[in-house]
């Protein structure tokens, strides 16, 4: 694929045409595009624009144009496929100061063809990720565009750098209460071999990919708009059933927007008796919007997985400390809350009635 744009030499090419046809033909000036490219790339094979294809090492130079075509060496910042340098910004989430994580290269990191990540978004549109730039933190970045095939090449219609893990990536794109929201969802493995999908979530806004926070309905910062797909924990103590907790967590994209729907469920069993009866104790479900407002998510309704594991969990944050205080104000008794039904302190049922029970 010939490039024609970065940028000037495409302006020239246009501004030739423009005055031979507005001699020929003035009657006849195109009505101006609602939505023009930011750049555009003009295929001189008929193959490509056949299939619609291009080979990771075709792609590398139209979405990472820092990257030697070549050699796949970097010469110079990192640059978007229209040219622009991506900058760091001095406080990438003005809506949680302080609190982005920084974004440290790891020393000796090659590129390599297989950097380059695809995803179908609509017909004859793509999602592009040159992922690059691989990060102390684990996690990968660089840029990334939405291009649309065209009778003569690719148009470029969004551009940025995403920021997320690379181990199975699934790249995907919804209209989210009039947002555009790329959806970028991954393997995240543990030391133990275990591997679980994380989704993350990235606004386009003034056709830039933006890494923005995610907020709760109180306004207190939750970190990246990332969550995992399932989570599991076990407890323990002693002279107790072990009782284990299970999250699994789908992405629903809806007409309306996006709207991640938990099931959390918990059962008992005895771990010296691997034979024996496992009883299923708690089953809870919780559909909660993503919005996009302003420089932010806002994540609506309650963390399930939470409320669950402080009504139900034997283990408590600060717990231990508490009763503690209490045997020792009371004799040693253990005076402690009036239960309520359950065996839950009564005080703490109170969140209930957010989420869909079908405790058994």
């Amino acid at each position: 694929m010939g490039r024609t744009n970065r940028l000037g030499r495409l302006s020239r090419t246009l501004a030739v045409g423009v005055g031979v046809v507005a001699v020929a033909v003035v009657a006849c000036k195109p009505k101006p595009r609602s939505n023009p490219p930011l750049c555009t790339f003009k295929s001189t094979n008929d193959g490509e624009l056949a299939s619609q294809s291009l080979k990771p090492s075709q792609w590398m130079p139209i979405i990472s144009p820092a990257v030697d075509s070549a050699t796949l060496e970097r010469k110079g910042p990192l640059r978007d496929s229209c040219g622009r340098v991506l900058e760091a910004e001095e406080e990438p989430w003005p809506a949680c100061p302080g609190q982005a994580r920084p974004a440290i290269p790891r020393a000796a990191d090659s590129i390599e063809p297989s950097d380059i990540i695809m995803g179908q978004v609509g017909e004859g549109r793509m999602l592009v990720w040159a992922a690059t730039e691989e990060l102390a933190t684990g996690d990968v970045m660089g840029p990334a565009a939405l291009v649309f095939w065209t009778e003569t090449g690719l148009e470029v219609h969004a551009t940025g750098a995403l920021r997320g893990l690379r181990n199975e990536t699934r790249l995907r794109l919804h209209l989210s209460t009039g947002t555009p929201v790329v959806i970028l969802e991954a393997q995240q493995c543990g030391s133990d071999g275990r591997c679980t999908t994380v989704s993350k979530f990235f606004p386009i806004v003034a056709r830039r990919f933006k890494d923005v926070p995610v907020l709760d309905v109180d306004g207190n910062c939750l970190g990246e708009a990332a969550f995992p797909l399932d989570k599991r924990e076990e407890q323990s103590a002693p002279g107790k059933l072990t009782r284990r907790f299970i999250l699994q967590r789908t992405v629903e994209l809806a007409d309306d927007g996006i709207y991640l729907v938990d099931l959390v469920t918990g059962d008992e069993f005895n771990p010296k008796d691997p034979v024996g009866t496992v009883k299923p104790f708690r089953r809870v479900t919780a559909r909660r919007k993503l919005v996009y407002v302003e420089d932010h998510f806002v994540l609506r309704d309650r963390d399930l997985w939470e409320h669950v594991l402080r009504d139900d969990g034997l283990v408590r944050p600060g717990e231990v400390k508490a009763k503690d205080s209490e045997d020792e104000e009371a004799g040693g008794k253990g005076k402690g809350k009036k239960k309520g039904k359950k065996g839950r302190d009564e005080d703490e049922d109170e969140d209930d009635e957010d989420y869909e029970d079908d405790e058994g």
